[in-house]
């Protein structure tokens, strides 16, 4: 009698841990995060930091946990690169000055959106933003995207521009947001000193 009920109890669990065990392969209690998602969470409550040229004293923001190149890296004068890099992505902040050779604004945008293969453009007041895949000395660079502004001031343009993996395009909205609301000059600065 002692035997059955051993045997009994012996049965009751194994039964019991093969239920467990299928439960927990049914129902798995620990979800892997997608990489992008880690990003999108730590871009939106990384603190900003303010990079000022010291060559034309324009601004740009971006996040405090992206790198900056050393300006002894730099072949022109008003370049500055941040960038963001893991095993599954690189993230590329770029601002430069350019000369600026149209004769209107909205050639000037033409002629960009042309050169860049961008697929989308805005015109604004002084300033034009392109969108569009991302190409380097002519080539597709297969699932990269770019997004910049092109701010006017006389004979030159001031950009600032983003270049992503497609995948991370639904959680970068703050890159985004920094780039359409960039005036160039930081007023904050401006009051500052």
């Amino acid at each position: 009698m002692i035997k059955g009920k051993v045997r009994k109890l012996i049965v009751l669990i194994i039964l019991s841990i093969i239920l467990s065990v299928s439960i927990g392969f049914v129902n798995p209690s620990c979800k892997i995060t997608p990489q992008e998602e880690l990003f999108g969470d730590e871009l939106a409550i990384a603190p900003m930091k303010t990079y000022q040229d010291k060559d034309f004293g324009f601004t740009v923001r971006y996040p405090s946990f992206f790198i900056k190149q050393p300006d002894s890296l730099n072949d022109y004068i008003g370049y500055a690169r941040f960038s963001y890099a893991d095993h599954w992505a690189n993230i590329i902040l770029e601002s430069y000055v350019a000369k600026n050779y149209s004769r209107t604004l909205r050639l000037g945008m033409d002629s960009f959106t042309k050169a860049l293969h961008a697929t989308r453009h805005h015109l604004g007041k002084n300033y034009f933003i392109l969108s569009g895949p991302q190409y380097e000395n002519g080539s597709y660079v297969d699932g990269y995207s770019f997004y910049s502004k092109y701010v006017n001031n006389g004979k030159l343009w001031f950009v600032y521009t983003v270049v992503y993996p497609n995948s991370y395009h639904n959680y970068i909205g703050r890159l985004f947001y920094e780039i359409k609301q960039w005036t160039v000059w930081d007023n904050r600065l401006i009051l500052n000193k």
